[in-house]
């Protein structure tokens, strides 16, 4: 199949593949950082926590403002290629470049200074994420527009998904392993260069509709329609909540394994290959239960299953209970990754059926706005909690009120989160009836700008 252009075809499993491996472009450089941005530079290079919230907190600000900007540019792109894939291709190498500068500091706390590293991760997390957001956002819009019923999609997302676990392991069990031998710049490199690679390679099975290559709706107009579809606002509510709950999860594991129940940077990494490793299979149990029930079931489901799991961290005392409360919530996790591309394909069809066009760059940029207010919300939550109860990265030992705060982190936390993202998604319209009613209007819709007859 031909990567670029052309009209309505059956991708073959080649297709299917190439493109699902851009999944592993958009998870390793993220849970990479996700998971040891804090710890590396609070426990290795030994910046106050303070200067590193600052520090996210203006990447969060930036980030929040190149997504819907780079979605609105990808919507109103012309070229011979598409709209999408050469955003893709231009900006994958700079990708790598950035990972490189996110791990490589020219010194630590004592030699440069917090102020001098506050500028440094700044700059270079500043860097990464207009690199990652163009390239992951245009990759991701094509989803919903190559994928268009509740059945393909839920099938594409497994497939996904499965790529993002090898780029979850990658991105959060390998690192201090390399780092080990490499350093962590080393681990940045590796890690920037593997993402670079699968983003070349997902153009192998990307495609885009000439049906939907259609001018875009005026900047302020396409705003209002965004912000006024009551399903995108129920959906980035609930995504919000997700997207923290990993975010805090994931980025206190290292904290529990090292102060909590004593373990070496072998038993990080086991921990998150268990994790990874049982949430595959998974990922074919949600699949059943989402073409069966649907993405809102699907979708509590997930929620409460993941919440009232990690409530056991604040009671176990060793790995081995560890390792388990960790495998059963990583059957929850599987959901995590899959939902929501389900989820906010059906509200960007929604759109599409009111405003005409499709705008799938504007939206999964606006939902990515909300999203990196998750890890703003991440970032507060660590230098509050970690600040009062006397956390103190140079002793080896920690307080117990420390202890407790790394507890909470990883149990009640998440819970509260997921009971509140319960509670909002159970609002989300696209279910039962609504739902083929809406696969049904956008087909016949597809076919009319096709110049098709409607199907009988």
């Amino acid at each position: 199949m031909r990567p670029f252009g052309g009209g309505i075809r059956i991708m073959g499993i080649a297709g299917k593949l190439a493109y699902s491996s851009g999944s592993i472009t958009a998870s390793i450089p993220q849970y990479a950082i996700q998971t040891y941005i804090w710890f590396y530079y609070i426990t290795v290079i030994h910046m106050d926590p303070v200067w590193m919230a600052f520090a996210t907190s203006i990447w969060t600000v930036w980030n929040a403002f190149n997504d819907p900007i780079f979605g609105y540019i990808s919507d109103r792109t012309i070229t011979r290629w598409g709209r999408r894939v050469p955003w893709i291709a231009v900006f994958a190498f700079p990708l790598a470049i950035s990972m490189f500068f996110v791990f490589g500091p020219p010194g630590d706390a004592s030699t440069y200074g917090n102020f001098n590293l506050f500028i440094w991760l700044t700059l270079a997390l500043l860097f990464y994420d207009t690199c990652y957001t163009i390239v992951v956002l245009n990759w991701t819009a094509l989803f919903p527009e190559m994928f268009q019923t509740n059945r393909e999609r839920s099938q594409m997302s497994l497939m996904r998904q499965v790529f993002s676990i090898f780029g979850l392991i990658a991105g959060t069990a390998i690192p201090p392993l390399l780092a080990t031998t490499m350093g962590w710049s080393g681990v940045g490199l590796a890690v920037g260069l593997v993402s670079a690679i699968f983003a070349f390679l997902s153009l192998a099975g990307s495609h885009e509709r000439p049906e939907f290559r259609e001018p875009t709706l005026p900047v302020f107009k396409a705003m209002k329609h965004t912000f006024s579809n009551r399903s995108f606002i129920i959906f980035v509510s609930y995504n919000f909540l997700v997207q923290y709950i990993v975010a805090v999860a994931l980025g206190a594991l290292p904290f529990f394994v090292k102060y909590v129940v004593g373990g070496s940077d072998w038993d990080q990494t086991v921990l998150f290959l268990v994790l990874f490793i049982v949430a595959m299979p998974v990922f074919a149990v949600w699949n059943h239960i989402n073409v069966a029930r649907g993405p809102r079931t699907s979708a509590i489901a997930t929620l409460l299953w993941v919440g009232v799991t990690l409530i056991a961290i604040l009671f176990i005392s060793d790995f081995t209970q560890a390792l388990i409360v960790i495998g059963i919530a990583a059957a929850g996790v599987g959901g995590f990754m899959m939902l929501p591309d389900i989820l906010i394909a059906f509200t960007i069809d929604a759109d599409e059926l009111k405003t005409g066009v499709r705008r799938e760059g504007a939206y999964f940029g606006f939902n990515a706005f909300v999203m990196r207010f998750a890890v703003l919300a991440q970032s507060w939550t660590y230098a509050l909690l970690l600040n009062s109860s006397g956390f103190d990265e140079n002793l080896v030992v920690q307080p117990p009120s420390a202890i407790l705060a790394i507890r909470l982190l990883l149990s009640a936390v998440p819970l509260a989160a997921a009971l509140v993202g319960a509670a909002i998604i159970s609002r989300y319209p696209f279910h039962g009836q609504a739902l083929k009613d809406i696969e049904r209007q956008t087909d016949e819709m597809h076919a009319q700008k096709r110049g098709e007859a409607p199907k009988a």
